[in-house]
C-alpha cells in the first residue's frame, strides 16, 4: 500500500484528499467517493480521472483508507 495526495482544482477552488491505498487508480476512486459523499447531486469535480495523484510514502500498513479531505480556496 501507498500513501497518495489526490488534488483537482476547478476555478477558485482546490480539492484534495489524502487516502491509503494499493494503486493510483484506486486512489481516484476514493478521493472522488468522498468528494461526492456529502454532495446531492454528485459534483462533477468528484469525477474520478479528473483528479492528480502523487505518492507521498511508499509501503505502508494499510488497510485502505481516507485519511483527509477537504476543499481550499486557490
Amino acid at each position: 500500500m501507498n500513501k497518495f495526495i489526490c488534488t483537482m482544482s476547478i476555478g477558485s477552488s482546490i480539492h484534495y484528499a489524502t487516502v491509503i491505498a494499493d494503486t493510483q487508480e484506486q486512489a481516484r476512486e476514493m478521493a472522488a467517493a468522498e468528494t461526492n459523499k456529502n454532495k446531492k447531486p454528485p459534483a462533477y469535480e468528484g469525477r474520478p480521472r479528473s483528479w492528480s495523484v502523487r505518492v507521498l510514502e511508499a509501503d505502508v500498513p494499510g488497510p485502505a483508507q481516507v485519511l483527509d479531505c477537504g476543499e481550499r480556496e486557490a
